[in-house]
């Protein structure tokens, strides 16, 4: 009886373990872009964080039916920032929105891109309605 008491208690920590690493992970919920795909077709030429930020929010051309755009840097340490860029109101026939989460890490005193993620709000019946890394149909 104890054995198996302490196996159902490993594996209830296990799973809780597990889904407050979900929670807690930011990364959770987004669909991973190679970095060199996104530095290319971003045509990323800059490195400063704020910088990153201004060239994405600039690069976009005014696209009809936009309603939104928002971007935003943090910086959770010295040596680490994350920049959100979230567009919404897309003119598209499936996707209303997108977000791009691009983390950057000091290395040297140069920054460097480290991970991209994006994910999507879908049109109404056109999938799902809150924010996911799986497309939209």
């Amino acid at each position: 009886m104890l054995k198996l008491s302490l196996i159902s208690s490993a594996i209830i920590c296990t799973q809780l373990h597990g889904a407050v690493f979900a929670q807690s992970n930011p990364r959770s919920g987004f669909q991973v872009i190679k970095v060199q795909e996104f530095i290319s077709s971003n045509r990323i030429r800059v490195t400063i964080p704020k910088a990153v930020a201004v060239q994405l929010f600039s690069n976009l051309e005014e696209q009809e039916g936009r309603k939104s755009e928002e971007i935003s840097v943090a910086y959770p340490t010295q040596n680490t920032s994350v920049i959100v860029h979230t567009t919404v109101g897309l003119a598209d026939d499936s996707v209303s929105g997108r977000r791009n989460r691009i983390e950057l890490r000091r290395n040297k005193n140069k920054w460097e891109v480290v991970w991209v993620g994006r994910q999507y709000k879908c049109q109404p019946n056109r999938g799902h309605q809150h924010w996911s890394g799986s497309l939209c149909s």
